[in-house]
């Protein structure tokens, strides 16, 4: 067993005691390093990316070109950092989707920002609900592209409502680049989302603006949530 052997040895039996708790960033990242980079000292890898992009986070956002440039970094290596964050946000949706009730605007924003924050492209999405707040479908796209410039797509929320038997639909979208708050189109499109769903009986109950790092619910914002009522 060589140098590197043992010092692997032993960091992984400090994460099996207690996962990433009492580990230090750079031992973290090693961990991950150690499933693409066989024989290379991690140590110093894991030292030299953090040098330069601070946190873990900023070392699985940063391109895969500039992640080659590191000595021992491969393609591989830059993909394995893609498909943890990847794996990371599918585990925390398909745990949203598991839920059988959504009545809080908090479990409606973070399933949406789950869903839609990476996207760079605008896309509408919907969950329909029978009237006691049981999920009857999640995470459907109805409209994307430009919302405002597309308009909704009626017909694929009608079949959705339709088909899941929904009595109210809560609904999303994603503004890539801007802020988490409504445009005046964004009000718009809501009006007539709001009036569609009527023509069935069904309510709207809420429309989320999501980000990257952020969510507003227009039902919990003065002014606004009388589109709601």
């Amino acid at each position: 067993m060589g140098i590197h052997d043992g010092h692997r040895k032993r960091v992984f039996e400090k994460f099996a005691r207690s996962g990433f708790v009492g580990l230090n960033e750079h031992e973290k990242l090693e961990i991950i390093l150690f499933f693409s980079i066989p024989r290379p000292d991690t140590n110093e890898i894991a030292h030299k990316l953090l040098d330069k992009y601070k946190t873990i986070a900023n070392v699985m956002d940063a391109p895969v070109y500039e992640l080659e440039k590191f000595p021992h970094v491969t393609n591989r290596t830059a993909y394995l950092f893609k498909m943890i964050k990847e794996t990371a946000s599918l585990y925390e949706i398909e745990k949203c989707l598991d839920k059988k009730y959504m009545t809080v605007p908090e479990e409606f924003g973070t399933f949406f920002q789950l869903s839609l924050a990476n996207s760079t492209v605008e896309k509408m999405m919907a969950i329909t609900l029978d009237s006691r707040g049981r999920v009857r479908d999640s995470g459907i796209i109805i409209s994307e592209g430009d919302v405002s410039g597309v308009g909704v797509n009626a017909r694929a929320l009608m079949e959705l409502v339709l088909r899941s038997k929904a009595t109210e639909v809560v609904i999303a979208h994603n503004h890539p680049g801007n802020i988490a708050f409504p445009s005046k189109d964004d009000i718009e499109v809501t009006r007539k989302i709001k009036e569609i769903l009527a023509s069935v009986g069904v309510i709207l109950k809420d429309h989320f603006i999501v980000t990257d790092d952020d969510y507003c619910s227009m039902a919990s914002v003065d002014g606004l949530n009388k589109l709601f009522e």
